[in-house]
């Protein structure tokens, strides 16, 4: 048992170095401008303080010759700390401060009188934004003591070691002290909002927290890769959006591709899933928009039918269809039509062709104003039943479940469901009100598929993808 969890820590460390160093630009940035900011507000914001001070030494009272008794020593202990105090007093503050113009509060919080260990030797110091000042306030000060000690205590053996200097630097703010310990909170806050930002990151990043939160098996890991834009950018024609869609599919477009092998593995993955119970309707969905289904979608089909078998893709998302545009194909009849025309030949006419062999298509056809209706109605039921009996396999592709139900109807026909997550996209909520969804409907839940991993910046080990979604 502690082996395994020292195994856990160690796990645990290097993820969080990891993570470290994959976000290293937010240290620098966070020890940059801590630094910088504490070098400006210590240069050019903050007052600075000069000090000056002057050394006394308490000695024997003039005209007394004779050698230091322990009695004198005594004495002298207790005359530097009755020396202390009439400095720090009220009335030592007030004609000091009505010879030098100083506020007598002033001039009481900044005087530091201090007592040299194991000696009779004391200082008297005082710090002030002028250094002028802070020296003729050492030097009176130096004054009023001597004659003090002559009146009051009726004795003069206090003598001015050092007098007061005149100070040519401030003693704070110390700026190379600050801009070091600036340095080092900089570091510390940018490991703090790193690890801050991990911690409220409600996205999944590697099939280890899907599994974790949502109880379902990873079958398969789609790094990002090069695709297009898929209609972001409205400046461009029909014509160039079409060329941009068409390059998402990167199954076809580059076989040799990393993402290529990792659809492959996909497929690999499915087959398996198949011993135990098959899968000849398959419903892919997602609990938002992004998460790249219809891309997982497309290029699974183009697997399945590379390998021999007879697929046809559906594209069920009767909202926002897009499955037909990574085909290059027109969405003039569609799945709409099958279920709204009553003739038998529609079905023979919405059936497409690719360029893809052993793969045919379904498109959308015309968005109608009830989607859920009729994806639920009994003409959709007749529909997966046929195309079930007449294909090896038969891909759904479905609106988001986490924002509309459409794909709950579908996934309670079909034989498997499968959701496509997207990495470190993919609020892990809403992947859970999805799961909850099809539960809903029993659907028979075959996996997930964890997209756009980028393994350049996690420390999820598999191959070493350089492809990128866009």
């Amino acid at each position: 048992m502690l082996m395994q969890r020292n195994e856990f820590e160690e796990i645990d460390l290097r993820e969080i170095m990891f993570l470290l160093i994959r976000k290293w630009y937010l240290v620098a940035i966070c020890f940059i401008f801590v630094t910088v900011s504490t070098f400006l507000v210590t240069s050019y914001y903050l007052t600075p303080i000069y000090r000056s001070e002057a050394t006394l030494f308490l000695g024997k009272e003039s005209g007394n010759v004779g050698g230091l008794s322990i009695g004198d020593i005594q004495l002298n202990n207790q005359l530097i700390a009755d020396y202390r105090g009439l400095l720090e007093s009220r009335s030592v503050a007030e004609r000091v401060g009505d010879k030098l113009d100083v506020s007598p509060t002033r001039l009481r919080r900044n005087i530091d009188v201090s007592i040299v260990r194991d000696s009779r030797i004391f200082k008297i110091a005082y710090e002030d934004a002028n250094p002028d000042l802070a020296m003729e306030v050492v030097d009176e000060l130096s004054n009023e003591i001597q004659q003090l000690a002559a009146d009051i205590i009726e004795v003069k053996n206090v003598m001015i070691i050092d007098e007061a200097s005149f100070p040519t630097s401030p003693v704070r703010p110390n700026r190379t002290m600050n801009v070091a310990v600036a340095g080092l909170l900089g570091l510390m806050l940018g490991v703090g909002l790193i690890i801050l930002l991990e911690y409220v990151d409600h996205t999944f990043k590697k099939p280890e927290e899907v599994e974790k939160h949502l109880g379902l098996n990873v079958v398969g890991t789609i790094p990002k890769f090069r695709g297009g834009k898929r209609g972001k950018s409205k400046s461009k024609n029909r014509k160039e959006l079409e060329k941009e869609y068409l390059k998402n599919l990167i199954v076809k477009n580059d076989p040799k591709a990393a993402a290529t092998e990792a659809f492959r593995e996909l497929r690999t993955n499915l087959h398996y899933i198949n011993i135990d119970k098959e899968v000849k309707t398959l419903v892919l969905t997602s609990p938002s928009m992004g998460d790249g289904k219809s891309v997982t979608a497309a290029n699974l089909a183009v697997t399945l039918a590379k390998s021999g078998k007879k697929v046809l893709i559906v594209d069920a998302d009767l909202r926002k269809p897009k499955v037909h545009h990574y085909f290059g194909v027109k969405n003039n009849v569609g799945l709409t039509n099958i279920i709204t025309d009553t003739k038998d030949s529609i079905k023979s006419k919405a059936i497409g062709n690719t360029e893809i062999s052993n793969l045919e298509i379904i498109t959308s056809g015309p968005v109608p104003p009830n989607p859920y209706e009729m994806l639920s109605s009994n003409k959709m039921h007749s529909f997966v039943d046929e195309v079930k009996d007449e294909y090896d396999i038969v891909i759904f592709d479905t609106p988001p479940v986490g924002q509309v139900t459409d794909a709950a109807i579908l996934a309670g026909l079909a034989d498997g469901t499968m959701l496509v997550l997207a990495s470190a996209g993919t609020r892990i909520d809403m992947a859970k009100r999805a799961c909850k969804a099809l539960e809903g409907v029993n659907a028979h839940m075959v996996g997930t598929v964890l997209t756009k991993i980028d393994f350049k910046k996690t420390s999820y080990y598999g191959y070493n993808y350089s492809y990128k979604y866009e």
